[in-house]
């Protein structure tokens, strides 16, 4: 992942970028999810583009697309340290390349919209539902897509795109040997 050398002024306002794009992406979560819960009853759907894109009003108390059903506590403690992990780390990111910072922002924002939800509801609401006839893939929300565009971005960075020596996003245990 490619670092900068920016000056104080530099990363604090990459520290309050990260801050806030999380906060956007918690808020258009919580406002869709609103609007969702106050239009459709649960189990309810809507085609939007045919049968293949619709609003499918349901509730998910695990993991993304439906593991871990029930485990609800689990993931408010997963989705805690996430979001405290970023913040704490937030001037190492603020170092990073800013498509880098932004993927961080996705995954604050997403883990903290779901996080939310687990703490107000006990579940988290999903809607957004995809799929051909039968063949639907679990219903999610703008927070799992966040955290989905965020993760899959680094990884692809980190496995593809990382040039050997170069920083990283967190800091990597020194050798003991080289200390």
């Amino acid at each position: 992942m490619a670092q900068s050398s920016a000056g104080p002024d530099v990363e604090r306002g990459a520290s309050i970028r990260l801050l806030w794009t999380g906060f956007a992406v918690l808020l258009a979560d919580q406002v869709t999810k609103k609007l969702i819960v106050s239009l459709m009853a649960l189990g309810h759907s809507v085609d939007i583009l045919g049968p293949s894109v619709r609003l499918t009003r349901t509730e998910n108390t695990g993991a993304a697309f439906g593991l871990l059903r029930g485990r609800s506590a689990i993931f408010v403690v997963i989705s805690s340290l996430a979001a405290v992990a970023i913040v704490a780390f937030r001037r190492q990111i603020a170092k990073l390349a800013r498509s880098e910072q932004f993927a961080f922002a996705l995954i604050l924002g997403g883990a903290l919209g779901n996080l939310v939800d687990r703490v107000r509801r006990g579940a988290v609401i999903d809607f957004i539902d995809v799929g051909i006839r039968d063949l639907r893939w679990p219903a999610f929300n703008v927070a799992d897509s966040a955290i989905v565009i965020g993760v899959t971005f680094l990884a692809v960075r980190f496995l593809f795109f990382a040039r050997p020596g170069a920083p990283h996003a967190l800091p990597l245990p020194r050798d003991r040997e080289t200390e």
